[in-house]
């Protein structure tokens, strides 16, 4: 067995070991005597201890906590009442530590699957790949999509409606609506998370055929002014895919500003974001906006994870993050766009928010 090395000063120190265990007394005595420690006294509960205070005078004490006739708690309690002892370090050295620390790592395991749990049932709550599939099939768009949490669980979500037999503003029998909308709420975490949930269900819940983005947004706001707590509230964006009319009709909550674009642009054209938050005034109303969506454009919804992370004294910005799109507008993958994209934000620094993009493409 290699020796330890020796601590300078320790030579000279006084330990006094208090513990029942007689096995625990000569094995810390051995480790002590191992970093250079010779003058050891052993106590065996905290009467014996106190009893050899004022004889052994220690520097240090090594204590039990759990000892039969005086444990180490009230042995503590008494020596701390002493004016002579009230500043002596004491280390505690416990079976009652072992155990405290085996039921913390099994309530951080439980803890850590249950988060895991949680966080797949909320990525659950965004289309799937097939619904995905199914919705480019029938509408003629092509999304790609990223939501990567700031903790184990987050405040983002979003997801769309494909209606084939409604019929937007100027379309024609077969093409269907597709509605859009991307959520953020505030904070992130579980309770940002548990938000996520009640909005899932209030959409699940609501017919939206007919609805224009305003009115969706008016109602999803007036059923979560009822459930949020104070202070809580969300941005949105709705949007409706009007192929006919070769534009992206939505309204805004306060969301970030969408950015399309058309093939051979040299850069987005960012709309507008102006809106309320939702959860905050139950009779707020939102203005329709319109941009252009002809075939082959390309629309990109982003949450504010992606612009406000920090760039010397200030954050990326909406610009700033138009300027990073530009780069990569000629590529045709939407993966490889969604991917590009971040790993050039992750090189310009910590993204400390939940973080949902979306590249929804026309098919030409």
């Amino acid at each position: 067995m290699n020796k330890l090395p020796e601590v300078p000063g320790l030579e000279t120190a006084r330990v006094l070991v208090v513990d029942d265990n007689r096995v625990n007394r000569h094995l810390l005595q051995a480790l002590l005597e191992r970093g250079g420690v010779t003058r050891i006294e052993m106590a065996e509960d905290g009467n014996d201890a106190l009893a050899r205070l004022d004889a052994f005078r220690p520097d240090l004490i090594l204590l039990d906590l759990m000892m039969p006739n005086l444990d180490g708690f009230e042995m503590c309690r008494r020596l701390r009442a002493l004016p002579a002892w009230k500043d002596l370090p004491v280390l505690v050295q416990s079976s009652l530590n072992r155990a405290l620390l085996h039921d913390l790592q099994c309530f951080r395991e439980r803890t850590e699957s249950e988060l895991s749990l949680a966080r797949k049932m909320q990525e659950r709550l965004m289309p799937s790949p097939e619904r995905l599939a199914e919705v480019e099939a029938a509408a003629g768009v092509g999304i790609a999509a990223h939501f990567a949490p700031s903790s184990e669980l987050g405040g983002d979500f979003w997801d769309l409606r494909h209606n084939a037999g409604e019929r937007g503003q100027g379309q024609g029998q077969g093409q269907g609506r597709t509605m859009l909308y991307m959520v953020d709420f505030s904070g992130h975490g579980v309770g940002a998370a548990l938000n996520t949930f009640r909005l899932h269900a209030i959409c699940q819940q609501m017919d939206m055929s007919g609805l224009t983005p305003g009115a969706l947004l008016s109602t999803v706001n007036r059923r979560l002014c009822a459930l949020l707590p104070n202070g809580q509230f969300a941005t949105m964006l709705a949007g409706v895919v009007e192929p006919a009319e070769n534009r992206f009709v939505y309204a805004s909550a306060g969301s970030t500003r969408p950015m399309v674009w058309a093939p051979g642009d040299a850069e987005p054209l960012l709309g507008d974001s102006a809106g309320l938050p939702l959860g905050l005034l139950a009779s707020a109303e939102y203005e329709e906006r319109s941009l252009p969506l002809p075939p082959g454009g390309r629309l990109f919804l982003y949450s504010d994870g992606a612009i406000e992370i920090p760039v010397g004294n200030d954050v990326l910005d909406e610009p700033g993050l138009a300027a990073l799109v530009a780069e990569r507008m000629d590529e045709t993958d939407g993966d490889r766009f969604l991917d590009g994209l971040l790993d050039r934000l992750r090189a310009i620094g910590p993204i400390d928010d939940d973080l949902t993009a979306l590249l929804l493409t026309r098919k030409g």
